[in-house]
């Protein structure tokens, strides 16, 4: 556990430094926006399960963050899609978008829609400033915030209580009811 502790302790260290560096090179106050909550967006998610002292919980972020990184990295080297701007080709997926959509979706089916909805919106705020600063394409968004979703659904558990989930499958619709005790 302390492995993983410091594993990411050094990942969020990292991802600040990297966010400094690119804060400087920014096109925009949009683009700067999104930048931050790519850091803040899974820096509280982590920090909720730190507050719950649920190690259980973080095992299950770490899991769908790797994951999720590692799937969009993989992507994006293999597709090699040019951004708007010109940029790079490194396009599709977009990371920001996958790895907020994962620290959101893991709040949801960890502790439940009234403590996620705050990340899914800022996770949706990320995705916007990859599209108006012109660094993504909008199918490299809902690509990264599809990536993000099914990847923390996978690999996330509810944390005690009633969780209610919504789905659709083949020709129905319904709620998931999940009690753990």
């Amino acid at each position: 556990m302390k492995y993983f502790q410091s594993l990411f302790t050094a990942a969020i260290v990292s991802g600040a430094m990297m966010y400094h560096v690119n804060a400087q090179a920014a096109n925009s106050t949009i683009e700067t926006s999104g930048d931050v909550g790519l850091v803040l967006v899974p820096a509280l998610a982590w920090g909720m399960s730190q507050w719950k002292d649920d190690s259980e919980g973080q095992q299950q972020f770490y899991w769908s963050m790797g994951s999720t990184l590692l799937t969009t990295e993989l992507l994006k080297y293999t597709i090699h899609e040019r951004r708007p701007d010109g940029n790079s080709n490194d396009s599709f997926p977009s990371a920001h978008t996958s790895l907020t959509f994962s620290a959101a979706t893991y709040i949801q089916q960890r502790y439940g829609w009234k403590s996620a909805l705050p990340f899914y919106a800022a996770a949706s705020y990320v995705g916007w400033t990859r599209v108006q600063s012109d660094r993504h394409y909008t199918k490299d968004v809902v690509a990264g915030a599809l990536i993000g979703y099914l990847n923390a659904r996978y690999f996330t558990e509810p944390y005690h209580g009633v969780q209610v989930s919504a789905y659709a499958e083949g020709g129905s619709i319904g709620l998931n009811l999940h009690m753990a005790f």
